[in-house]
């Protein structure tokens, strides 16, 4: 059983974080690509990717947090 620290939380706050600003850098990238009528398949893609990323930090984060309270639990 892996044990985890506040360490380990703060560490999956600083990755959701750095997503959340990597997603909001991508939208405003399709936006920039769609006024200036280019092509924003890969760019969504890309997006796709990091939200995705994104439920999966959220999820690591969630059972860090659950590992925790069961070992204060106990």
């Amino acid at each position: 059983m892996t044990q985890y620290t506040q360490a380990d939380v703060d560490m999956a706050d600083r990755h959701i974080a750095q997503g959340e600003r990597h997603i909001a850098q991508q939208e405003e990238l399709i936006t920039r690509l769609r006024v200036q009528a280019h092509s924003t398949q890969e760019a969504e893609n890309l997006l796709a990717l990091f939200n995705s990323t994104m439920v999966e930090h959220r999820a690591h984060r969630a059972a860090i947090i659950e590992a925790l309270e069961a070992r204060q639990a106990t």
